[in-house]
């Protein structure tokens, strides 16, 4: 994971802050602006509807990126924070063929952004130093769509807007009495999606095939946090 190293050096570097910054219980408002290493994997892409090619056959379940997300929060002055997340827009295409058309594979191309409720709960270390732990929930928007073989073999395409969940887990440091940094790791479950049906005339001359995966996201995230 690029990140990471960089990450927890510039964690480190702020040790030489701990003893002049607080963490506090202060209560109030902040922003937060957060880059995170994303993976997001596609899974049980063989319930996308295909009959009459054989055997599934997995093909690219997996994209790993950098993005970003931006928030605003209310710290409580009671250990506990809520806040407001929007996780920038991200496109994604995830393939998979069969073992009849074996050089006819699905690209399934997926577009997501989410707006999420989050609840955090800080555990003190010292004036300066915190662990958290973490739970979202809000809603996933799932644009859906792609081609099969060529792209002129299109499937119509879908938007889903449900319900998406997180649990995470941090580090935090005070760099200043408006400034808080923070290291941590999410899971999140955006949801299913499926594509329309297909546009293309098959081997059947059927309109009977479409793509559909669940969509997650495992996360490390470096933020900042500044206090109005």
């Amino acid at each position: 994971m690029k990140m990471i190293t960089p990450a927890l050096c510039a964690i480190a570097a702020l040790c030489g802050l701990s003893t002049t910054a607080s963490a506090g219980n202060a209560d109030g408002y902040y922003a937060t602006a957060r880059i995170i290493d994303a993976d997001h994997r596609a899974r049980n892409m063989d319930a996308s509807a295909r009959p009459g090619i054989g055997r599934f056959v997995a093909g690219d379940e997996r994209q790993r990126f950098v993005t970003g997300a931006i928030g605003f929060g209310y710290a409580h002055g009671n250990s506990w924070r809520t806040e407001g997340e929007y996780t920038l827009r991200r496109n994604d295409t995830y393939t998979s063929g069969s073992s009849v058309f074996a050089t006819s594979f699905n690209n399934h191309e997926v577009s997501s952004q989410r707006l999420m409720l989050n609840t955090y709960r800080d555990f003190a270390i010292n004036d300066a130093w915190s662990v958290y732990g973490s739970a979202g929930a809000g809603l996933a928007q799932l644009k859906s769509g792609g081609w099969q073989g060529n792209t002129s073999r299109r499937y119509d395409t879908t938007t889903r807007t449900g319900l998406a969940w997180s649990l995470g887990a941090g580090v935090s440091v005070a760099a200043s009495d408006r400034m808080t940094i923070d290291l941590g790791y999410r899971y999140v479950d955006m949801g299913s999606t499926e594509s329309g049906w297909n546009t293309f005339g098959n081997a059947r001359g059927l309109q009977d095939e479409k793509m559909r995966l669940d969509l997650s996201s495992s996360e490390i995230h470096l933020g900042a946090r500044l206090a109005f």
